[in-house]
């Protein structure tokens, strides 16, 4: 049985990329998902917000099994945590810094990314147990507040989500962060394949160029 915590951190290390997942329609998931993967992008966040999303998490990590790393973000609740972990979540991403959800995730084997923007925040979600800081939102403040702070904390990676695009993640991954979170930015429309397939490509380049 694979260490759920250290595959999820090795896809997203050797990516640099988490594709966040808001409510994708039923229709287009796998088909996106597929194209992500084959594309170089094994880190499939699927946002808590709606209704489906523990079925997703399932129905992704059914399907691609150690092949990819499939979790959950927008998690607001225990339970929310406890549910995507019962379902084959790897990695648990918080929109901010939740000091009980957190824990909980920590303790079910999830890689566990709260979300932060102060250095109050940082140590709090590292007492939390937190195994990177997700950024957010990222832009603003842009990669300048990362810059600044991230070295103050090396003890901990950043993954900077929220604003950034093909055109900004460089700046990003030159200011400390580890990798980058990126929704529509990263595929763009759902019913557009080819479009789809070219900036997941534009976007791998660039990680795995810096």
């Amino acid at each position: 049985m694979i260490d759920q915590r250290a595959h999820a951190l090795r896809c997203l290390t050797e990516d640099r990329i988490m594709a966040v997942l808001r409510q994708v329609p039923a229709e287009h998931l796998l088909a996106l998902a597929d194209r992500l993967v084959a594309g170089g992008v094994r880190s499939l966040e699927i946002t808590h917000d709606y209704p489906r999303a523990t079925d997703d998490v399932a129905l992704l990590s059914e399907r691609y099994g150690s092949e990819a790393s499939v979790g959950v973000g927008t998690t607001w609740s225990v339970e929310q945590a406890e549910s995507a972990a019962a379902a084959g979540a790897t990695f648990c991403v918080l929109p901010g810094i939740d000091e009980i959800t957190a824990r909980r995730s920590a303790e079910l084997g999830m890689l566990t990314l709260p979300g932060v923007q102060s250095p109050a925040e940082i140590q709090l979600a590292i007492r939390s147990g937190a195994d990177v800081l997700k950024f957010f939102p990222a832009n603003p403040p842009g990669p300048t507040w990362l810059a600044q702070v991230a070295p103050a904390y090396s003890q901990k990676p950043f993954m900077a989500t929220g604003g950034v695009t093909v055109d900004n993640m460089g700046a990003f991954f030159d200011a400390g962060a580890i990798a980058v979170g990126m929704g529509d930015t990263l595929f763009g429309r759902y019913d557009d394949p080819e479009a789809a397939v070219a900036k997941i490509a534009a976007a791998v380049a660039i990680a795995r160029n810096h």
